[in-house]
């Protein structure tokens, strides 16, 4: 990092796919890594750069079971 590359604050689990905006769920990377990831769901890996990862990783695997997109899922193998 340079200075010309300053640290920016980055919601691990994007506010766009559900993320929270809280402490939990931000972390400080360098501005040029931060707009090239885009809104991408975090690898585990980077669950871990959050101060709670395991809050954080309930939170998202709460989130993915409560989505529209997985009732339609579970609704077209038969399952409500």
């Amino acid at each position: 990092m340079s200075k010309h590359d300053p640290l920016e604050n980055d919601h691990i689990w994007p506010k766009s796919e559900g993320g929270p905006d809280e402490d939990h769920n931000i972390r400080r990377i360098p501005r040029s890594e931060n707009r090239s990831k885009g809104a991408q769901m975090p690898t585990p890996f980077e669950v871990m750069d959050s101060n709670d990862p395991l809050r954080l990783a309930r939170e998202m695997d709460e989130n993915y079971w409560s989505s529209p997109a997985s009732k339609r899922a579970k609704k077209k193998k038969g399952n409500k």
